[in-house]
């Protein structure tokens, strides 16, 4: 059988994992000099609510090789094979450490996947490859088609301020002075594994009418999420402005939220497949 290990920031925490049959790995998190482990004893509305009024900006801490192997081990043990998806390693160095707990444990029966993205993309490639080890597919077909979807798979999402990104060292404090000066609202994705703000508006409506031409090309077969940090209504708000038969709604925690800030919108898709490639 093949087991599927994700981490948190697939916003997908321990409990609700081993509901689905999946292992989520938890990110240690310091705020105001008390650890917590996200996605496990830290919840969002807890979060949310320690957010505005810590002293400083939250620290978060990649998985670290040992608690990977902590984790694998046993399950190879038992004759499992085992597919391990992290976030992506341009934004995190988790998947170093997950790397380096593959090495360790050297076996064939264990695949290390760089998701390439975070959030509600990575929570769909993740739908994804629960689907395909439901369905009985081999870990080579898996990993086949997990590398196909990963090509397809976008997000992009609308910060209401640049000041948690700056914080967090996403982007640099001239473009966050600029944009919050002239209330310019961001549109952020993935480019080449990291963060990159990619559009703007001046004011959130005419963000998301911006937010539309990057949704030209969604494959409406597939699954289609939206999400917010913790602001539910304008997440319902944002999705009006699209015919899109969503999938799910779901809500960023602790460790993407540290970085994106509250009042966050957006959406993760899988675009067409070019037929001319």
């Amino acid at each position: 059988m093949i087991k599927l290990i994700v981490d948190c920031t697939c916003e997908i925490g321990t409990a609700e994992a081993a509901k689905m049959g999946i292992i989520s790995m938890p990110m240690r998190m310091m705020i105001d000099d008390k650890e917590y482990l996200a996605g496990e004893n830290l919840d969002n509305d807890t979060f949310y609510d320690l957010l505005p009024k810590a002293k400083t900006a939250p620290k978060t801490m990649q998985i670290n090789a040992h608690d990977y192997v902590q984790v694998i081990k046993p399950l190879l043990d038992a004759g499992d094979q085992v597919f391990v998806m992290s976030v992506s390693s341009g934004l995190s160095g988790t998947f170093n450490s997950l790397t380096q707990a593959a090495a360790e444990l050297n076996s064939p029966n264990l695949v290390v996947f760089d998701s390439q993205t975070f959030t509600l993309a990575y929570y769909a490639l993740a739908m994804e490859a629960k689907k395909l080890i439901d369905a009985g597919v081999t870990l080579d077909e898996l990993t086949t088609t997990l590398e196909k979807l990963r090509e397809r798979v976008r997000i992009y999402f609308i910060a209401d301020t640049t000041k948690y990104l700056v914080k967090g060292g996403r982007i640099s404090f001239m473009k966050g002075f600029l944009a919050d000066t002239l209330h310019l609202k961001p549109i952020i994705s993935v480019v080449n594994k990291k963060l990159q703000m990619v559009g703007k508006g001046i004011g959130y409506n005419l963000a998301k009418r911006q937010m539309m031409r990057f949704t030209q090309n969604v494959d409406e077969t597939m699954p289609i999420y939206y999400g917010h940090i913790h602001n539910s209504e304008k997440a319902e708000d944002f999705k009006q402005i699209f015919k899109f038969n969503f999938t799910e709604k779901r809500e960023i925690g602790p460790i993407v939220g540290a970085h994106g800030g509250p009042n966050c919108v957006g959406l993760a898709f899988f675009e067409k497949i070019d037929e001319q490639k």
